[in-house]
């Protein structure tokens, strides 16, 4: 029960003192993140720092009597408690902080000579969220010769996903092939539905169709339903490809880079039809409009869309006369 162990952890920390007051509000903490509570994880990473000295050149040992055994233990401390900020931080968007306790998260295990695989995989994942991809390969492959067996295929589908942003479709496929067939792995759904957006780009229709729908079958409902959407528009099916950006529309979280995707697409598509349904391409036309910046060049394309709805939902084209 997490909730229980929440309690265990508060009442632990409670009872203790120093490092160790640090050590079970940082469990504290870690647990708060895996239940996607962000803001309450950085709120008990507040009272664990005021459990470390001001700085960490404070605990590097200067003298003959310091343990440099217990040095290396606080020192690793702090970096783990920078290393979970890193990650809250990540998931409230702050990237800036993000970037910087996660780089110093890495100073201090390269100090201690201690690197770890989570460190790694969260500065790569930061320096992706920055739209840094390149250097994030550094330190996913960083995480993926750190990583124990259980670790590996989340560091492999970092790096698959990173390959694909950076327009390297075979790379990231040899990433994701390998990440898919490890065992007990639980995002394969999702690694599937990469696999299928790297064979789209690599020009393989067919078994980009064929992973995606299997991806969809697993779960996997937006990812999948993206590249079954980029396939059905390449054969002019517009009718299908419809269908699968809808369902995106429907299943993604409005304003997410997906979501305005399958906006923008269907909005198009219902244009590309000659509008059957203006209320309903203004509508699509509309919503992606609100996310889209005014420098892409969606931007225009949905305006015309959205003027050109708007004029057959006055002329009453398309509406269904009783």
């Amino acid at each position: 029960n997490a909730e229980e162990a929440l309690n265990l952890y508060a009442e632990a920390a409670r009872l203790s003192r120093g490092s160790y007051r640090a050590g079970m509000l940082q469990e504290q903490a870690a647990l708060h993140l895996q239940l996607g509570q962000a803001g309450e994880a950085v709120s008990v990473l507040e009272r664990a720092r005021a459990e470390y000295p001001a700085s960490a050149a404070e605990i590097v040992p200067t003298g003959p009597d310091d343990d440099p055994t217990d040095t290396a233990g606080q020192l690793l401390g702090l970096a783990s408690w920078h290393y979970l900020m890193s990650q809250a931080q990540l998931n409230q968007d702050a990237l800036d902080k993000a970037l910087e306790n996660i780089q110093e998260a890495d100073r201090l295990e390269v100090l201690v000579g201690d690197p770890s695989y989570g460190v790694a995989l969260v500065y790569g994942q930061v320096l992706v969220a920055q739209g840094r991809q390149q250097e994030a390969l550094r330190h996913f492959d960083a995480a993926l010769m750190l990583s124990q067996p259980e670790d590996r295929p989340y560091a492999l589908h970092e790096l698959g996903v990173a390959f694909l942003d950076l327009d390297r479709p075979l790379d990231a496929r040899e990433r994701l092939e390998s990440a898919a067939g490890t065992p007990d792995y639980p995002f394969v759904p999702e690694v599937l539905a990469d696999i299928a957006e790297a064979e789209y780009r690599l020009g393989r229709l067919q078994e980009a169709q064929g992973t995606a729908e299997l991806a969809l079958a697993q779960g996997a409902v937006v990812p999948a339903s993206l590249v079954l959407g980029s396939v059905e528009m390449d054969y002019y099916h517009l009718d299908e490809a419809l269908e699968h950006y809808l369902r995106v529309v429907r299943e993604a979280a409005p304003g997410t880079r997906d979501w305005v995707t399958a906006e923008q697409m269907a909005a198009d598509i219902m244009a590309q039809q000659g509008f059957p349904d203006p209320t309903s391409a203004y509508l699509h036309a509309q919503q992606a409009l609100e996310y889209t910046d005014p420098s892409d060049d969606w931007y225009g394309t949905l305006q015309d869309h959205l003027s050109r709805a708007e004029t057959l939902m006055g002329s009453g084209k398309g509406r269904t006369l009783n």
